[in-house]
């Protein structure tokens, strides 16, 4: 069963300074002995290494680092392409202590809080490059990019699969055809009010992937990696959007120039004679 974290130390001493019939040993199997000097980089000895000193080095403290795997679990919220729609993410991980003095020389107590917060970052990029109904895609790219992800130099993370759900009433909402229609109907009454105002960068980001006077712009499917590559801002954005963008620009000049001629229309019968 998965636990929601671990603490990877497991023991704290403070040697005395002599210890002739108590001398420091090495640590079991499974575990690091780390010595702190009084100054220098800690000791790290191993279950099959030679303590140093051990009847009279001057040591602060004498930590026992647990090196064996620990299987983590948690659940997380992930956003979807639509950032209002979210994924249910069950992630679950082995975890392992890669460096006792690095765990020792920065306190790690709690693995779960060291790695849980790079590590969600990490699904969050791959997983808004997806439409909430792409689940099964998304939970594919997400097992595989985490064979390249590294949460943290002291910690090692091994197999880590991650398991999308996505709740019924969510899923399928997108491509509805009734909130299709209510959804480009809101976006039209924005662009109604962007072109008084004349913004046409902020009226282009508002109905990219909308459909405009009824005409519906197709969307452009992504390979899956190109879509994870994209939402971690490796790729540029696509010809389609820079299109469209264009297309808006356009359409927003035009009718600041048809409003501006309407409000000075030139006189036919040029200056009256005096």
């Amino acid at each position: 069963m998965a636990d929601p974290t671990f603490d990877p130390i497991l023991e704290v001493r403070r040697p005395r300074a002599v210890r002739l019939f108590a001398p420091i040993t090495p640590p079991r199997r499974g575990t690091a002995l780390v010595l702190e000097p009084r100054e220098g980089e800690p000791v790290v000895v191993d279950a099959d290494g030679r303590v140093p000193d051990a009847w009279l080095g001057n040591y602060l403290r004498s930590w026992v680092v647990d090196l064996a795997d620990h299987e983590l679990g948690f659940t997380e919220p992930l956003p979807a392409e639509d950032p209002d729609l979210l994924f249910d993410a069950e992630v679950r991980c082995t975890c392992r202590v890669d460096s006792p003095g690095q765990v020792v020389r920065r306190r790690v107590r709690d693995v779960a809080a060291t790695v849980r917060p790079a590590l969600t970052a990490f699904l969050r990029r791959i997983s808004a490059g997806y439409d909430i109904d792409d689940y099964a895609e998304a939970e594919a790219e997400l097992n595989a990019q985490l064979e390249f992800f590294t949460a943290d130099p002291a910690l090692h993370i091994g197999p880590c699969v991650v398991r999308l759900r996505v709740d019924p009433a969510v899923r399928g909402r997108a491509g509805h055809p009734e909130g299709r229609l209510r959804l480009g109907q809101m976006h039209r009454g924005a662009l109604g009010r962007l072109v008084t105002s004349g913004d046409p960068a902020l009226a282009a980001r508002l109905l990219a992937g909308v459909d405009v006077e009824h005409e519906r712009i197709p969307t452009i499917s992504r390979p899956a990696r190109h879509r994870a590559v994209h939402a971690m801002g490796m790729l540029e954005p696509e010809p389609a959007g820079a299109a469209l963008r264009e297309r808006l620009i356009a359409h927003l000049r035009r009718s600041s120039a048809e409003s501006g001629s309407q409000a000075n229309p030139a006189d036919p019968a040029g200056p009256a004679d005096h």
